[in-house]
């Protein structure tokens, strides 16, 4: 048998874990309930489930279990815990508030629809077109007259031109408030129907802000000590000063807010996502995943008040028992059912930075996986902080994730820097990556999938066909790596942040992350994702320049 250590002397941080053992199995169990229950199929739709590991007052040691959100449009289901405030109950002032809003959203549906109104833009519209491309006429009109009077000047009548001329003018400012007119009676039938549409939505705006101020003062966190705080009063000191919706409905507070309210003594906790990905983010069944920060983080630095302080447990109870053997099953062979799968992101040391070339316009290096481009909060060593203590004053032109390897330049001068950062803008500056995948990919192509940033979960990206920026990427199929992984050639013509890591990872581009992608994929020992090759223009002589790396996976 083998063994799964001690319980834990301090809950884990819900933002940066390995889950224990016990969270494991916890997870495990969960698994198994669902797949007997009518749950199971909504589940596997897509949702974030949680498992916290407690110790009762008796030393009994087991888990809750939560689900983030609701499911089938309710948040008490049996088994799980309950909400922090139920506030879905169909006669509870909620739903009704709802109604009456979502009421309000018809009202205004069926007006921006109706006959009248559609046919009065339609008309406005097209006299509107009209009216600019007569007025528009008539100028171009003028212009080739008063060409023709400048050619005849000193030949014809003058007093004749400057009539002409003065008609003209008159002319232009008859049929100008001629369409005045007739727009502004058009635009009053508009008008009118747009007034009531004002009014209303801006009474579904005020509704909707007090539904939700109401919602977020009902929300009632419990902390460690007992104390309690609503959602309003925590992000009340926060950057964004207002919770983002769905604040409180997340698995971390939701277990909390129980164990808090029971009387049970956190262990460990663990987030697992189960079922299909959503259609933006990137999230793997069965995978394990940090509380997001955009919403928990200021609610779970209130409930977690004191609970990283160390303390002693003394027995195990059935679960730390099922944990042993569960541990001792995966050690055996690997799972293929729908138990969230584990796996470690061991510490990755840099190795020295190297410099390939230099001159007094600028530097070209290869970066370790492991270092940092820039300086970041933790005061860690950087691609900069080196370069300036070697070579002084340096200025850098772009940059490569922490966990990526490979070729960066670097510009000396200010001059240097604009002229290289001019080329990354104009995209001329060449870049080639080589990528391990996790699944099975053939030939080459072109993904397009626009990209921005999860404000609620940074640094995470997500796809988004409205409002993401344009992120362009070619693959080459180099080579099959062992089983059931490919190399991969990436060039990317845009240079967005985590560009590569999204377009191999989403669903909607190859469906297959890089390989030790701890944000989109599994961890492992590193990122297997170097940059192989950079060409570019020198910004003083001209001569174009190419340098490569060998890649060291």
């Amino acid at each position: 048998m083998t063994s799964v250590g001690e319980l834990p002397v301090q809950l884990n941080d819900p933002f940066c874990y390995e889950p224990h053992p016990l969270c494991v199995e916890a997870a495990r169990q969960v698994c198994d309930y669902l797949s007997h229950s009518p749950l199971n199929d909504e589940v596997l739709q897509g949702k974030m489930l949680g498992v916290l590991v407690c110790q009762a007052p008796d030393g009994q040691v087991g888990f809750l279990a939560a689900y983030s959100g609701q499911l089938g449009g309710r948040a008490d289901w049996p088994w799980f815990v309950p909400a922090v405030f139920d506030y879905l109950q169909p006669d509870g002032y909620f739903k009704r508030e709802e109604a009456a809003i979502s009421a309000i959203n018809h009202a205004i549906s069926r007006l921006e629809s109706a006959s009248d109104y559609v046919s009065a833009k339609a008309t406005l519209a097209q006299l509107t077109k009209d009216a600019d491309k007569e007025i528009s006429e008539y100028r171009k009109m003028m212009q080739a007259a008063k060409a023709q009077r400048d050619a005849l000047r000193g030949v014809a009548d003058s007093a004749e031109l400057i009539r002409e001329s003065q008609f003209q003018k008159a002319e232009l400012h008859r049929m100008k408030k001629r369409w005045e007119t007739v727009l502004a009676e058009a635009a009053a039938a508009v008008q009118q129907t747009e007034s009531r549409l004002d009014a209303m939505k801006q009474e579904r705006k005020q509704r909707s802000d007090a539904l939700q101020r109401w919602l977020f003062d009902h929300f009632v966190m419990l902390n460690d000590q007992g104390q309690r705080r609503t959602l309003t009063d925590i992000f009340a000191d926060t950057p964004q000063h207002v919770p983002p919706s769905g604040t409180g409905e997340c698995c971390a507070p939701k277990l909390l807010q129980y164990a808090f309210a029971n009387g049970l003594k956190p262990l460990s906790i663990a987030e697992f996502w189960q079922g299909a990905s959503p259609r933006q983010e990137v999230r793997h069944h069965g995978h394990y995943y940090p509380a997001c920060r955009g919403k928990c983080k200021p609610v779970l630095g209130w409930m977690l008040n004191n609970c990283t302080q160390p303390s002693q447990y003394s027995q195990f109870s059935q679960l730390s028992q099922n944990s042993q053997n569960s541990q001792n099953s995966q050690n055996s062979q690997q799972s293929q059912s729908s138990q969230p799968s584990q796996s470690s992101q061991q510490p990755h040391h840099p190795q020295k930075l190297r410099v390939l070339s230099e001159d007094s316009a600028l530097l070209v290096v290869d970066k370790p996986a492991g270092l940092l481009s820039v300086p970041g909060l933790t005061g860690e060593e950087s691609v900069e902080s080196l370069l300036r203590r070697q070579y002084g004053e340096v200025y850098m032109v772009h940059r490569l994730d922490q966990d990526t390897s490979g070729l960066m330049v670097v510009a000396r001068t200010r001059d240097a820097y604009h002229l290289l950062q001019r080329q990354f803008l104009e995209r001329t500056i060449d870049k080639m990556y080589i990528a391990v995948v996790d699944g099975i990919v053939e030939g080459s192509g072109t993904i397009r999938l626009p990209l921005r940033p999860d404000p609620l979960d940074r640094p995470r990206q997500v796809v988004d066909h409205e409002q993401g920026k344009e992120a362009v990427t070619d693959y080459r199929v180099l080579d099959r790596v062992g089983q059931g992984r490919v190399r991969l050639a990436l060039t990317p013509h845009t240079g967005r942040t985590h560009q590569l890591r999204m377009h191999c990872a989403h669903q909607e581009g190859l469906g297959c992350p890089i390989v030790g992608d701890r944000l989109y994929g599994k961890p492992a020992e590193r990122l297997l994702l170097h940059a192989a090759k950079l060409s570019f223009t020198h910004p003083f002589s001209g001569e174009r320049l190419t340098f490569t790396s060998p890649t060291p996976f």
